[in-house]
């Protein structure tokens, strides 16, 4: 008979982003638990809402399968004599395991050869082994922001198997069969009978516990309430924020005063996203409409005091907008961006003013043009403005819509706009190179400065985000096809940089957390790591970009016969050279004598010119197959001739050949690194 296990944990209100990854964790910590009691359930389900976490697990076993267990005595060496009779080690140990000597058997194992025998274990009642390990995982769960053992004090806990409690004690909470419905219209007190009825009592209770659930009602009233003609913006993080507050969510609609449309989209949608987490309208052709859908933790609204309210508190912070956008419209960019002598960027790397001269000589370098140096220097004028003072997420849009009023130019004005952008690999890019631009040389400079000043991530520790900036760089240099090696613009950062801590070891420390990251955004694409690692051991004299083409093309052709077959004679190679000291000098055509090492030769000289010629072109498969005729040659070279020939002068002429095979490889990647196919 198959049975069911509930665990809710009842928690106060926890902030929206941290209820998804405690689930993940507490859901894994159970499947672990159950693995390692040999216990495989039929399903596993799990639930959560602002103010619990629960999991509910079907198609369990009464009691944990029984085993057995491989139980070793004494080597054999020690436990038999000559003869092989048992002797005092083995009748001790079977005496302890209270077997007769004849019961053990020889087992080979990699130590060698013992004596044991194979014990059976009986599985245990499974509700004990719950009981057991159960405030153990729940003390395992691991909370950001906090300090303490959890993020929002515990005020129950239902452990029911089927119908039964299985009890025990955590933080002073006694597990019991009681759960809790929607604070205002469900039951304070929850009795649950049968685990089974988790779900369906909580929703007579007015709590949707499945998050699917929820997001699939507030989707669908999103659509309802949207006025005729008009469509809701769609925002999947500010989606699943609402899903994550709200235990019963219903969607009401609001107005704004037309009046309040003149203030910039931006602003107006950041108000209303950020502050008060609601959804924008617009028209079928993305015009901002005097309207916001909101999403409230309740049924109904039957005389419109909760819609009245919202629209009062937004008027509010609209009123507020709008006086900022006046003011700050007084001052022009250029004053503002003098104003940035006085907003410190850090204690350790100085102002925003010479930041953004910093910004300046870089993208002078990375493109020479005035307008994106302009850019560059206008780039954090908006800091100093009112509007990012009260609203911090508006940093770079204030300051492009600024720009765009006082007249600059499209180019200007885009790159400052979106110059914060991407925030996370799955943020959009800027639209504009120039933009592109602008945002790589400042996420490098914000890198390299906080490198420079000792300020650099740590497991539980990274203030300025530097993991985050350093995925932004590559992105835009993967996506952008930017051709910039990372090693010059790990260079040019640092020239900006006055430091104490600078020179190689500095730039050697940047590149490898860079390097870091260019790994995990290719992995995320699909890319395996042992080719991915091969590509990145020929050094950083390559761009992302072509770094990403080198990669797919490897990890095209690591199958074919014949490039496996090379791979395996250049690890040959490379071990041959590995112990060896070699003389840079011309392949002596007299000193070649063997007809297989004169058509190696031949075949490297030829083979080099075509793949240099093919990787100028970014042909990187086809270079990777032209290196792949080299196998014919090079497995006659090792059948028919003796490298290590006692002659000096042809031993170094023949090491020198393989030397040319070695670095004709590494131009492209270590492939000795690339493990053979599955």
């Amino acid at each position: 008979m198959a049975h069911t296990f509930l665990l809710e944990l009842g928690l106060e209100e926890m902030p929206s982003d941290v209820i998804s990854p405690a689930l993940e964790q507490f859901s894994t910590n159970l499947e672990k638990l159950l693995s390692k009691e040999t216990v495989v359930p039929t399903s596993i389900c799990t639930y959560s809402t602002p103010r619990r976490l629960a999991i509910l697990v079907d198609g369990l076993p009464e009691y944990q399968p029984g085993r057995e267990e491989l139980v070793l005595g004494p080597a054999t060496a020690i436990a038999l004599d000559q003869n092989g009779r048992p002797g005092k080690a083995a009748l001790g140990f079977a005496r302890s395991q209270g077997l007769e000597v004849d019961q053990l058997e020889r087992m080979d194992t990699k130590k060698g050869e013992y004596l044991g025998y194979c014990k059976k274990v009986e599985g245990r009642f499974l509700p004990e082994i719950l009981k057991e390990n159960i405030p153990q995982l729940i003390a395992s769960l691991s909370w950001p922001r906090s300090r303490f053992k959890f993020i929002r004090p515990l005020r129950w806990c239902v452990s029911l198997w089927d119908q039964e409690v299985v009890s025990f004690r955590f933080e002073g909470i006694e597990s019991g069969r009681i759960s809790r419905g929607h604070r205002f219209l469900g039951s304070g007190d929850i009795l649950l009978k049968h685990a089974l009825d988790y779900p369906n009592q909580l929703r007579k209770n007015f709590v949707l516990a499945s998050v699917g659930e929820r997001y699939d009602k507030i989707s669908k009233e999103l659509l309802q309430q949207v006025p005729r003609g008009l469509i809701v913006v769609e925002d999947d993080n500010l989606l699943d924020t609402v899903v994550h507050l709200n235990e019963y969510p219903s969607v009401l609609w609001g107005a704004l005063d037309k009046e309040f449309l003149k203030i910039p989209q931006e602003v107006l949608v950041t108000v209303m996203r950020h502050h008060q987490k609601y959804f924008s309208v617009t028209d079928k052709e993305g015009r901002l409409q005097p309207y916001f859908l909101t999403v409230v933790n309740t049924n109904e609204d039957p005389e419109g005091r909760i819609q009245k309210g919202h629209e009062s508190v937004l008027r509010a912070r609209l009123k507020d907008a709008a006086f900022f956008w006046e003011t700050d419209m007084k001052t022009g960019m250029k004053e503002r961006s003098q104003k940035l002598g006085r907003v410190v960027f850090h204690e350790q790397l100085g102002t925003y003013l010479e930041k953004v001269q910093r910004l300046k000589v870089f993208c002078s370098w990375l493109a020479p043009s005035s307008q994106l140096e302009t850019a560059a220097l206008l780039s954090k004028a908006d800091l100093t403005s009112e509007m990012v003072r009260e609203f911090p997420e508006l940093q770079g849009v204030m300051g492009g819509l600024y720009a765009r009023q006082e007249g600059y130019s499209e180019q200007i004005w885009k790159s400052i706009l979106e110059h914060y952008k991407p925030v996370s690999l799955n943020d959009a890019l800027p639209s504009t190179r120039s933009g592109a631009l602008l945002a790589l040389a400042d996420k490098l400079d914000t890198v390299t400065a906080c490198f420079a000043g000792g300020i650099v991530p740590t497991g539980s520790s990274d203030p300025f985000s530097l993991r985050r900036q350093g995925l932004s760089i590559v992105k835009i240099l993967l996506d952008f096809h930017l051709a910039y090696p990372l090693q010059d613009l790990v260079e040019m950062a640092q020239k900006n940089i006055v430091s104490k801590a600078s020179g190689q070891d500095l730039s050697r420390q940047i590149l490898s957390f860079l390097e870091q990251r260019v790994r995990y955004v290719f992995q995320v694409k699909g890319l395996s790591d042992d080719v991915i690692q091969a590509v990145q051991a020929v050094g950083f004299q390559q761009s992302v970009y072509h770094q990403y083409q080198k990669v797919r093309a490897l990890s095209e052709i690591r199958g074919n016969a014949d490039f496996e077959a090379l791979a395996a004679a250049y690890k040959r190679i490379k071990n041959i050279l590995a112990d060896q000291t070699i003389e840079l000098d011309q392949i002596r055509t007299e000193d070649l004598e063997e007809p297989a090492e004169k058509t190696l030769n031949q075949a490297v000289l030829e083979t080099g010119l075509q793949v240099k010629s093919r990787l100028e072109k970014g042909q990187y498969l086809n270079a990777l197959k032209q290196m792949s005729c080299l196998r014919s040659p090079v497995d006659q070279f090792f059948d028919e001739v003796l490298v290590m020939s006692e002659q000096e002068n042809i031993r170094r002429n023949r090491l020198r050949i393989l030397h040319e095979i070695s670095q004709l490889f590494l131009s492209f990647a270590d492939i000795s690194m690339v493990s053979k196919e599955q």
